[in-house]
């Protein structure tokens, strides 16, 4: 019963992937110029940064387009000016925090959704969506209040709750509809030969959301990365500071800053990220065009 399940989810992949073929070429070409165009206006910030990044510090105020000098040294001034290491240890262990705890509990919390359908679990899942609606900085007074109540305010894992407490809705939301495709059948044979509800989530079902689960952390990894307003008041110093807390109070100081330096840290800081998308970005289009997708 297992394998013939798993046919039926290949047969379904295949008509999805035949569907898309079916689309008019003067609509896919449509589509595809207006995508092109709108990867240009993104990359072009990237692309000037990268530039300063380079130059000397009167080509930086010079008004021209392309550098009229070379300076790959200041990625590594600027290593050292800012104390990039250190940034980027407290940035990496509340990312990896972050996914951690926002993915194991989104999952868990999808398959409940999905699986055990009641009004009452309908209601609740509605009401974490609502989540999506509503910023940090809506709610970062209580949130910072409770924090110093339970004296874990200047921490990396008050930054980490906060971070996964915004990042589990979209996680529910994503692998929900994901687990709504996965043949009921998977599991009821699997309940069939002995194994109970956690063994046939967890190797039966499980294995069959990578994609999905790909698309939740590679979300929470870039939201988390650049989170700004949550580390900002959470973190007292400069100590525990993060990548993007910890380069804010230079932008204030121009007149002793260098612009070329400041644009190299921004573009180490980037670098982490976009390897990260590079990597994962093709599971996490599988995983949001399989959510997206009603069976």
């Amino acid at each position: 019963m297992i394998s013939n399940a798993l046919r039926m989810t290949r047969q379904r992949r295949t008509e999805r992937a035949e569907a898309l073929k079916r689309i008019p070429i003067y609509t896919r070409s449509v589509l595809m110029l207006l995508a092109y165009a709108f990867a240009v206006i993104a990359i072009l910030p990237i692309l000037w940064t990268l530039s300063l990044s380079i130059r000397s510090n009167e080509d930086v105020f010079s008004n021209r387009v392309l550098p009229h000098s070379f300076l790959p040294h200041n990625f590594i001034e600027a290593w050292q000016e800012f104390h990039l290491g250190l940034l980027f240890e407290h940035s990496a262990i509340i990312t990896l925090g972050t996914v951690a705890v926002s993915v194991s509990l989104s999952v868990l919390a999808a398959y409940g959704f999905s699986r055990y359908r009641t009004r009452l679990t309908e209601g609740v899942f509605v009401l974490i969506l609502t989540g999506l609606m509503i910023p940090p900085a809506a709610i970062i007074l209580p949130f910072f209040l409770t924090m110093r109540q339970l004296h874990l305010y200047n921490s990396l894992f008050a930054v980490i709750i906060g971070e996964s407490a915004f990042a589990l809705p979209f996680g529910v939301l994503v692998l929900r509809g994901y687990i709504d495709n996965v043949p009921v059948d998977l599991t009821d044979a699997a309940l069939v030969d002995g194994a109970t509800d956690w063994k046939a989530f967890w190797y039966v079902v499980l294995p069959l959301l990578r994609p999905a689960l790909a698309t939740a952390a590679l979300f929470t990894t870039i939201s988390t990365w650049n989170g700004f307003i949550i580390p900002l008041v959470l973190l007292a110093n400069s100590t525990n500071a993060t990548i993007t807390v910890g380069l804010q109070p230079l932008n204030g100081q121009f007149g002793n800053l260098h612009l070329e330096l400041m644009s190299a840290a921004a573009v180490l800081a980037i670098l982490p990220i976009l390897l990260v998308f590079l990597v994962a970005r093709r599971y996490y289009v599988q995983g949001l065009s399989a959510g997206a997708i009603k069976q």
